[in-house]
């Protein structure tokens, strides 16, 4: 038998979230009733933090597919790759199924039914991966069919092409010049049974450089990715705004992500800080390649209050000149002393890129540019409501990176034995702090508490709704 894991995940049934597919829809129904899906496996997080028991790796957030079941039917879905083995994961509703072949992973497959939208995920499953895969969906008579089409010798076969890119929205032309969509793209070409020719489609994007990408049809799918590069000055100006309470010898952070990959040619970061005693601070950028820039340390004694914006003029930012844009940025403010707090409100970060070269990941040390341009100060900073902007939830993703971090410390509760505890915590919107913590599946009453004194620490940020239930399952050591 194949191992069938069917377990219920909190995140999905509260939020009543309905993720965006990476790769695109298809729809399933008696008159239509086989549909086909190709992509690549993304992702690093492990499959657990989807729903516990699901194996490989994947990204939790963002579901490859998703396939519209408009009847009361059953289907099935299978995933293959020829790359590696893979494991596959449908959420429907509350309910997250999974499949590996019985760990294999050779041909995952899921049977279902029932009208409505099932959010599809392909997991890599020895390790991260980029792994191309096709999955196939089939109810009635359809079921029967072979997986792979064009059987026949001399038939003529279809090969699903997808085509991805970055910065995505490139429009995708063949040789012939006809349009196949813009990326990520997916569309079916024609190729004689027993030949591999190979294709050539050219992707084009306003400011950015055209580029071309070929690959081998084979026998049932093909995958390319292009990085197209930027030809011209691209602003980039993106800002995070979640209030974090910066507490004595503690730590707030603030981050952003950034998808355009091109060489920074200009740059700024600005905060608005609220502390009643700035020289208690440090203030560190951590650009995507983690070498923390000092910013502030310290100075400022008994003001009030930090609101500033640092340039690749001064001396902290310029070695940011041609490096990349691309990954993610953090901001952290470190209270390094006692008896003053405050709270981290916003962190902006505006690039200017271009197409130069991009600096080597480890540079030679150069020299910074002599300026005499002092630190420029926003003495009138730009109005500001004076309530932090609220989520209405936290996302799905909250949920999973905040009680997955307490696994743990959860873990060790544990007496040896084994087991699973199902928890149920209502959390605050004014504070993001856990009111109250109920449980099932523990009858040990010193595991029980010692659960739900860790799962009390758990730190939501704060939401515009009034409280939250949120419902995690843990396994026990």
């Amino acid at each position: 038998m194949r191992a069938r894991f069917t377990i219920f995940c909190a995140a999905l049934a509260l939020l009543g979230c309905d993720p965006e597919p990476r790769y695109g829809e298809a729809e399933l129904s008696s008159a239509a009733p086989r549909a086909t899906f190709t992509g690549t496996t993304f992702g690093s997080a492990a499959a657990m933090e989807l729903a516990p028991g699901c194996p490989g790796y994947l990204d939790v957030e963002t579901p490859g597919h998703v396939l519209r079941v408009d009847e009361d039917i059953e289907f099935d879905i299978t995933a293959r790759s020829d790359a590696a083995p893979l494991a596959l994961a449908v959420a429907h509703g509350d309910e997250v199924r999974c499949d590996s072949d019985e760990g294999s992973g050779h041909l995952p497959q899921l049977t279902l039914s029932g009208a409505g939208d099932y959010q599809v995920y392909v997991a890599a499953l020895r390790e991260p991966a980029e792994l191309a895969y096709e999955i196939t969906a089939r109810t009635g008579d359809a079921r029967s069919e072979p997986l792979i089409a064009g059987a026949g010798p001399g038939a003529e076969r279809t090969v699903n092409v997808t085509i991805t890119s970055q910065p995505p929205g490139a429009q995708v032309r063949d040789e012939g010049g006809e349009v196949m969509g813009t990326t990520p793209a997916m569309f079916v070409v024609g190729a004689a049974a027993g030949e591999t020719p190979t294709r050539r489609w050219t992707l084009s994007l306003p400011d950015h450089q055209e580029v071309t990408v070929s690959g081998e049809l084979g026998d049932s799918a093909l995958v390319l990715h292009a990085h197209l590069p930027s030809t011209g000055p691209v602003a980039i100006d993106v800002t995070a705004d979640e209030r974090q309470p910066i507490r004595d010898y503690q730590s707030a952070a603030l981050a952003v992500d950034v998808g355009e990959d091109c060489a920074i040619t200009q740059g700024e970061v600005e905060v608005d800080i609220q502390h009643s005693f700035i020289g208690d601070l440090r203030v560190v950028l951590r650009p995507p390649w983690e070498e923390d820039i000092v910013l502030h340390r310290h100075t400022g004694g008994g003001r009030r209050n930090l609101r500033r914006t640092w340039s690749t003029d001064d001396r902290p930012l310029s070695e940011l000149v041609g490096r990349s844009t691309q990954g993610r940025w953090t901001l952290v403010v470190h209270d390094d002393a006692g008896a003053d707090q405050g709270s981290f409100d916003e962190f902006s970060l505006r690039l200017t890129c271009g197409s130069a070269q991009l600096a080597q990941a480890d540079p030679q040390p150069r020299r910074r540019p002599q300026t005499n341009r002092q630190t420029t100060v926003r003495t009138q900073p730009r109005p500001r409501p004076r309530q932090p902007r609220l989520r209405d939830l936290p996302t799905r993703s909250d949920i999973v990176r905040v009680l997955g971090a307490l696994r743990p410390r959860v873990e060790q509760c544990g007496d040896g034995s084994g087991g699973s505890a199902r928890v149920m915590a209502t959390v605050s919107g004014n504070t993001g702090r856990v009111t109250n913590v109920t449980s099932s599946g523990i009858s040990d009453a010193t595991i029980r508490n010692c659960v739900h004194r860790v799962v009390r620490t758990a730190r939501f940020g704060r939401f515009r709704r009034g409280s939250l239930d949120v419902d995690y399952t843990y396994a026990l050591r």
